[in-house]
């Protein structure tokens, strides 16, 4: 119940930051809601793939990038920037300060992904939104006081700490869930086996 409870609780601190944001526009939540669908969907597929199939991190991982292909390939050629993304690519692949930058973005991505399936297969799809809810709270928070351009409203600030109170509590409830379970016995197989 505690579970369900520190959900409707981010529910709500999300809707009350969004009250308060004045440059309000239907199109951006519009796409921002079909986003948390398809994520949460997709998070629910990944949890459910590699329980059911015994999959690790990285075979989830090599799966999804490999099945990807076709569908990035598609859209990338149906909005026309193929052959503007080919040329940009070659004309930066001279600049040493563009490749770092490509190489880091390229790990980071890897090191995201790695860690985001990680934590959906040993814990939930549920947890692991939980946890970019919070990593989203730090984002908005750090936007706000590095990058400016947005008017803080106070309703924005009092969903942000609602949301946050209900990402700890979620952490909280479930660390106590985890914490009360007996610990897993291994058979004599699985120990012979470690």
């Amino acid at each position: 119940m505690e579970v369900i409870q520190s959900v409707v609780l981010i529910a709500a601190g999300v809707i009350i930051a969004a009250l308060g944001d004045f440059s309000f526009d239907l199109f951006a939540y519009s796409m921002a809601l079909t986003s948390v669908f398809f994520q949460t969907m997709y998070l629910v597929l990944v949890e459910r793939s590699g329980a059911e199939d015994g999959l690790s991190s990285v075979e989830i991982m090599f799966y999804n990038s490999f099945l990807s292909i076709p569908f990035l390939l598609f859209l990338i050629i149906a909005t026309g920037e193929f052959p503007d993304s080919l040329s940009l690519l070659f004309a930066k692949s001279t600049s040493l300060y563009f490749l770092l930058i490509l190489l880091l973005s390229l790990v980071m991505g890897i090191v995201l992904n790695y860690t985001m399936f990680l934590c959906t297969i040993v814990n939930s799809a549920l947890t692991t939104t939980i946890v970019g809810v919070l990593k989203g709270v730090g984002s908005t928070t750090l936007g706000f006081v590095l990058l400016g351009g947005v008017q803080v409203h106070v309703l924005n600030v009092i969903g942000l700490v609602i949301n946050t109170a209900g990402g700890l509590w979620y952490s909280y409830t479930k660390y106590q869930q985890k914490k009360s379970k007996p610990p897993k016995l291994m058979t004599d197989l699985e120990a012979h086996s470690k």
